[in-house]
């Protein structure tokens, strides 16, 4: 790209370039409506070369390298957007975006807490942060950002869900569970965030029960206890299930091939579905 300045050409020729790069600008639009996304990145790379100072240039060639999967340039011309308006949100989020397509997980990680800086109730800052810490291993980080976008917005059943997997995946049975509750209630009957929480409820709970089972079938004081306490048997075992988790757990305690004689087999229950 042969960046032109401003300096460099005097005042009738600046305009005949300005209504070039004009020219040049509405082209690349055509030709990324209509699918021919090369021919649109050499338009709009001809428009960022006539307007080095115009973040908008850069931020449309950074989106186009974008579409055509070419994450370097697309990285270095939306940084270049960034740079140009630092206080613009949208080139900070394409990157953000970009960056998170690629895998680059620290530099998400750190274009996201500068975005957090920049706009402190940034739900989408915080919902790559969570992404990030998560693919980094950091599942501490990404439920404490995640608890962050409940404050920032509470009444939101994704939030909760979100957290809710973080949780499981950390191992915080009776949080996740709770949470995974509490976005079941928030969330609307026919809604895809309560299907998919009463789904990783039911899928939880399964498999809790499925653990509790084999060790009731291996531990007779257990099997004993679960029978007469069976809530507080298996908090005692770090087990936490939801109400209908609980009832069912119950019901199952109080069967017949939870006697002494011994405990159903693992084989019983078939395979246990685990949520991702």
């Amino acid at each position: 790209m042969n960046v032109i300045s401003s300096e460099e050409v005097s005042p009738p020729e600046r305009r005949r370039l300005q209504a070039r790069a004009r020219r040049l600008a509405r082209r690349a639009e055509t030709l990324a409506d209509a699918g021919r996304v090369d021919e649109a990145i050499e338009c709009q790379s001809e428009v960022a070369a006539l307007r080095p100072d115009d973040s908008a240039a850069f931020f449309r060639l950074g989106l186009l390298y974008r579409e055509a999967r070419r994450i370097e340039p697309a990285v270095d011309a939306l940084r270049r957007a960034q740079h140009l308006s630092p206080g613009e949100r949208d080139p900070r989020e394409a990157l953000i975006e970009t960056l998170l397509e690629a895998g680059r997980f620290n530099e998400v990680i750190a274009e996201g807490k500068a975005l957090v800086r920049l706009a402190p109730r940034s739900l989408f800052a915080r919902d790559v942060l969570c992404v990030a810490y998560l693919q980094m291993g950091q599942i501490d980080k990404a439920v404490r950002v995640a608890g962050e976008m409940i404050f920032l917005d509470p009444l939101s059943p994704v939030h909760h869900f979100k957290r809710a997997m973080l949780l499981q995946q950390q191992g915080s049975l009776k949080a996740a569970v709770g949470e995974y509750a509490r976005a079941l209630d928030m969330a609307a009957p026919d809604s895809e965030i309560h299907n998919d929480a009463a789904e990783a409820l039911q899928s939880l709970d399964e498999y809790q029960i499925h653990q509790i089972l084999l060790l009731a079938s291996e531990d007779r004081y257990f099997r004993q206890k679960l029978r007469q306490d069976t809530v507080e048997a298996a908090a005692e075992r770090g087990f936490f299930l939801s109400e209908g988790g609980q009832a069912r757990l119950q019901a199952l305690a109080q069967h017949q091939f939870l006697d002494a004689v011994g405990a159903p087999s693992v084989a019983a229950w078939g395979g246990v579905r685990f949520y991702n």
